[in-house]
């Protein structure tokens, strides 16, 4: 009996020490790099990959298939992303864009401690189920990447205000989703909610006796929220109703995510002469900015009043 218990344990024994090396055999997998990193100086394409995952260990991803961002751990993203087209001359191009809209913005020191797992170049990234909706988004966050949209033939004839939305959008979902939502290195404090609070989620008619004053009649883009502390209007809650008796323009004003997220989008794709004149234009404007400008300086003393 003790013979049958002492090789039952012996038995036991070499499982796990033969688990052990099995999963020692699978972290040394997932150390090796998972996409193709190996530099070749003739090809200035293969070189960025090879330079981004050297220097930060982040891949940069080209030619996105599903596996590289359907799946975020605990939830999927609903998206889907279009790769751009695979010519060398349009992935130079978007490799350009990549460095001049994201990471030319920061220091050496900040892209070795935050740049995500890894880098997607996309010509377009769509939600599910509304893959014809327009526009869709020009950058997305999750916890594994970064992808960034707008890689195709149009590139560089795009308006300046266009350049900007796309610019503040890859920031705002960078710093707000990825640094923000992920890695816990950055958070937008509680009290500047409270400098807007009166006037969030609030159809225009009812601001009319607020700073705002009478602006029924206008477009929404024609009217100017610096008043209320605002960059601009909600636009996924503002609509058009063609009703010929009943209908007209519903103008709703940012909830506290979107006020956060149009910040943000606004202070890095906003030139700093026109952000610097915006943001003195109301008081209640430049306490937001202070607000935010303390919040940015808590993740590597990252400094919004240096922007360009």
């Amino acid at each position: 009996m003790k013979i049958k218990v002492l090789l039952s344990i012996l038995a036991c024994t070499a499982c796990m020490l033969s688990s052990c090396s099995s999963e020692d055999d699978i972290h040394a997998e997932l150390e090796d790099p998972q996409y193709n990193v190996t530099d070749d100086a003739s090809d200035p394409i293969q070189h960025e990959r090879h330079e981004l995952f050297a220097k930060y260990k982040t891949y940069l991803i080209t030619n996105p298939q599903t596996i590289d961002y359907k799946f975020n751990f605990q939830k999927k993203n609903n998206l889907r992303i279009t790769p751009p087209d695979q010519s060398q001359a349009m992935l130079q191009k978007g490799i350009a864009r990549l460095h001049s809209m994201f990471l030319d913005t920061y220091s050496e020191e900040f892209r070795l401690k935050h740049l995500p797992f890894s880098i997607i170049l996309a010509d377009s990234i769509l939600f599910l189920g509304m893959e014809k909706a327009t526009p869709s988004y020009h950058a997305y966050a999750a916890n594994r990447f970064l992808a960034i949209a707008g890689i195709r033939q149009d590139m560089g004839t795009e308006s300046d205000s266009l350049m900007q939305a796309m610019k503040g959008d890859i920031h705002s979902r960078y710093w707000i989703d990825f640094l923000g939502g992920e890695k816990g290195v950055f958070s937008i404090p509680e009290t500047f909610d409270e400098v807007s609070k009166d006037y969030y989620r609030k159809e225009i008619s009812e601001l009319a006796s607020t700073p705002l004053g009478d602006v029924w009649g206008t477009l929404p883009w024609d009217i100017d929220f610096h008043s209320l502390g605002f960059i601009s209007y909600n636009h996924i809650a503002t609509f058009f109703d063609p009703d010929p008796d009943y209908g007209g323009w519903w103008i709703e004003t940012p909830d506290e995510d979107t006020d956060r997220r149009q910040w943000v989008a606004f202070i890095f794709g906003t030139p700093k002469t026109q952000r610097e004149q915006i943001v003195n234009s109301h008081p209640i404007m430049k306490e937001k900015y202070d607000i935010l400008k303390q919040a940015f300086l808590k993740c590597e003393n990252f400094d919004i009043d240096q922007l360009p």
